[in-house]
């Protein structure tokens, strides 16, 4: 039986016992952060915490590479911009940027794990999206799966945490396929 005293389990890991270990898990595109480009955030952000502590969500961390990104599974962006405002560093995007242009390039994508897609009714993802940009239309003869809206979802992250599977992420495009790209090129120089 497994020793429940050292750290509280997720719904994921109560239901199905099998979730893997947060430290086991692939980390593709750590470095992430509204109205900031993950070049910029792996240059210039110093891991001070200050947006850390601005956070109302909660939802910033500090990487395993000592910068700031977002941590989805706490929870969704909120796109307040206290991260932003209290960040001393050229992190992110100046106000009048930040007030004209989306936060990040992202949008959610439901991976082959969804529940719906297994014959099983779940629709949590879109109950938890502030946009309503996922949707399950009605399919003849077969389960009703997520569509995902690109145009209306901002990549807040509402839907990553409550998918008691894990079936849905943020892509975030070229940017992180770059960043995901230079970090591992750069794994492969230092050995």
């Amino acid at each position: 039986m497994p020793d429940l005293s050292e750290k509280p389990l997720s719904r994921r890991e109560l239901l199905f016992r099998s979730a893997p270990a947060k430290a086991d898990m692939p980390d593709p595109c750590i470095i992430r952060l509204p109205w900031a480009d993950s070049f910029v955030i792996e240059t210039a952000c110093t891991g001070c915490g200050l947006c850390i502590s601005e956070c109302s969500e909660n939802i910033i961390t500090i990487s395993r590479s000592q910068k700031a990104t977002v941590d989805f599974d706490k929870g969704e962006c909120v796109f307040c911009g206290a991260c932003a405002d209290s960040c001393p560093e050229p992190v992110f995007w100046e106000k009048e940027q930040r007030e004209t242009k989306d936060p990040w390039d992202g949008v959610a994508v439901a991976g082959q794990a969804c529940l719906s897609g297994q014959g099983i009714t779940c629709e949590v993802c879109k109950d938890q999206c502030p946009e309503e940009a996922i949707s399950f239309p009605a399919t003849l003869g077969g389960s009703a799966l997520p569509t995902i809206n690109s145009d209306d979802c901002t990549a807040c992250g509402a839907c990553v945490a409550p998918c008691p599977v894990d079936a849905i992420h943020i892509d975030w495009n070229k940017d992180c396929e770059q960043q995901v790209f230079r970090a591992s090129n750069e794994e492969g120089r230092h050995e």
